[in-house]
């Protein structure tokens, strides 16, 4: 046995030696693109910001992290061509919309989601009456069969940074330990920059009512708004939703004439020249369906955001449907209107992010025009929605 012992340590060191495995490291120790993002244009500084970039090359892959270094941060990249959007926060972070599409530029789409509480089937305002034919793509709500109501979107801010060329460095997210020393010394430092901005707008909608003080309660929808924002070119998608309006203001002006007044936020008008948002795909959460890639800039060194060549662009969409339901004092009488606004009835104010909806007291189709109703006992106007059972609806359709 004593003799046999040397050799079964040359066995057992040359096996050793046999099964040994090269030791890998990522790359992302390898700090040579650097991010400066700008939040001047924001709604605020951030506590923190996502980066996402994805690869031009059509494969789908792609490099994100959210981080606290809002102002200064390193992305791990290797070598390739990248398209990138920043945005405050973590997908996770927001409830109101989602991130889909995000492993390639053209499909990248921050997307209104459905509301969290559906209405309760009412055609007037969530209906067949509320959504006029031109106006494709609105999905149903399939308990109750009204369209859906979508969510009204939290605010974000965002910018783009288009073609984006990395030539040092290593080119996988793996290398050899041994190796690493030969790519520390050919790093050449890339300088990103970026002016996240504002991608939700506000809907401001003013109505001159005759007969304000025969009125109890309102509740509205609007239909036509577009449901999502391109995060490529940071243009809206072509496909209209259906946001409800709930929260109304009144003034009186005299005994018969007042107007009430909301606001609400959204992804703004339709971008007719934008694909809808049902050309992505949902499947294993993130998955695209093949689209071309668009061409790349040339950079020398620094890349800087979209912001320089224009920012946000809009073909607006023709017009939008407007549908009020009137509750007036008896708590029985119920009056609604439907409103297809255009041109004469819409303001857009692109620097603000501002789309106004102004229904005058001289419009041509006529304005609200609710009747004398005794006041049933206890009650008097409340802006806020409250239930009511649905007694008889005179439908006017201007």
């Amino acid at each position: 046995m004593k003799r046999l012992t040397p050799y079964l340590l040359v066995l057992l060191a040359s096996l050793l030696t046999a099964c040994r495995r090269d030791l890998w490291v990522y790359t992302d120790q390898f700090r040579q693109v650097e991010l400066i993002t700008d939040w001047s244009q924001a709604h605020e500084r951030p506590g923190g910001m996502t980066w996402w970039f994805m690869n031009l090359d059509n494969s789908g892959r792609n490099y994100h992290e959210t981080t606290a270094e809002v102002s200064h941060s390193w992305l791990n990249l290797p070598q390739g061509s990248y398209d990138g959007v920043v945005f405050d926060y973590s997908p996770a972070e927001y409830s109101h919309q989602e991130f889909i599409g995000m492993s390639y530029p053209d499909s990248a789409l921050v997307h209104q989601l459905p509301s969290a509480d559906q209405p309760a089937a009412n055609q007037h305002l969530y209906g067949d009456y509320a959504v006029p034919n031109y106006l494709e793509g609105i999905p149903r709500y399939t308990p109750t069969g009204m369209y859906q109501v979508g969510a009204e979107p939290e605010l974000i801010n965002a910018d783009t940074i288009k073609g984006v060329h990395i030539t040092s460095g290593p080119e996988e997210d793996l290398i050899l330990w041994k190796d690493r020393d030969q790519y520390t010394s050919d790093l050449t430092t890339l300088t990103l920059h970026d002016t996240p901005q504002p991608l939700v707008w506000t809907l401001n909608v003013k109505v001159h009512v005759k007969g304000l003080t025969y009125m109890n309660s309102i509740r509205g929808s609007i239909a036509g708004l577009a449901d999502g924002c391109w995060l490529s070119t940071l243009r809206h998608t072509s496909t209209p939703c259906l946001q409800a309006l709930d929260s109304w203001s009144s003034v009186t002006l005299n005994d018969s004439i007042g107007y009430i007044t909301t606001s609400v936020r959204n992804f703004g008008m339709p971008d007719l020249d934008m694909p809808p948002s049902t050309a992505i795909t949902r499947a294993d959460g993130d998955e695209t369906d093949d689209q071309e890639t668009t061409g790349n800039e040339e950079t020398d060194g620094e890349t800087t955001s979209s912001e320089e060549s224009g920012g946000i662009h809009t073909q607006i969409g023709e017009r939008l449907q407007l549908n009020l339901l009137f509750l007036l004092r008896d708590q029985a009488t119920v009056k609604s209107y439907h409103y297809d606004v255009g041109d004469d009835c819409i303001t857009i104010r692109d620097g603000q992010l501002e789309i106004n909806i102004d229904i005058p007291i001289d419009y041509p189709g006529g304005i609200p025009d609710l009747p004398y109703v005794e006041t049933s006992d206890g009650t008097g106007f409340n802006a806020d929605v409250t239930p009511w059972a649905d007694g008889g609806t005179a439908d006017e359709t201007m």
